[in-house]
């Protein structure tokens, strides 16, 4: 299995495609959906999904792919003022979780936040994925905010 994380655009018309296609697919379960973003229903609606988290200019979003098919996705939002860059919809294919992607996309994420020297990274989690949690304490994140609503907010210093 060769795995390459790739730059994605929600902006270039080829790569809407593939993401509508993508994301629709693997959000066909509500649970997966509310899991990531709380703030959509089901069932799942592209547009609306670029309307709540993909209009800024300050992103990058980047896929996982095993030869041509994408397996993963990791968007990163950088803020200058605070000197913070925030990760968001880590997301895998459930087919090929459980094998160090997701902390391989972090790790990539953080390493551009560096280079943009962003003073920490943030991560909001929706309080009952337990295993996201768990994965962002694991590899230095640490609560910050906790709300028992849609989010809990983490945070890795990486300045």
């Amino acid at each position: 299995m060769s795995i390459k994380i790739k730059n994605i655009s929600y902006k270039k018309t080829k790569d809407i495609r593939i993401l509508e296609t993508v994301l629709a697919n693997w959000f066909n379960n509500p649970k997966e959906l509310n899991l990531i973003e709380p703030r959509m229903s089901y069932p799942f609606n592209f547009k609306k999904w670029v309307e709540l988290s993909y209009k800024e200019s300050n992103i990058e979003s980047f896929s996982w792919k095993n030869d041509m098919w994408i397996i993963g996705l990791g968007n990163i939002r950088f803020n200058e003022n605070t000197q913070k860059a925030h990760a968001f919809h880590i997301f895998t294919d459930p087919k090929y979780r459980n094998q160090g992607l997701a902390t391989k996309m972090l790790e990539h994420l953080e390493s551009l936040a560096k280079n943009k020297n962003m003073e920490a990274l943030t991560i909001n989690v929706v309080p009952k994925n337990n295993s996201a949690k768990a994965l962002y304490e694991k590899i230095g994140f640490k609560n910050i905010k906790s709300s028992k609503k849609k989010w809990e907010k983490m945070e890795k210093i990486i300045a």
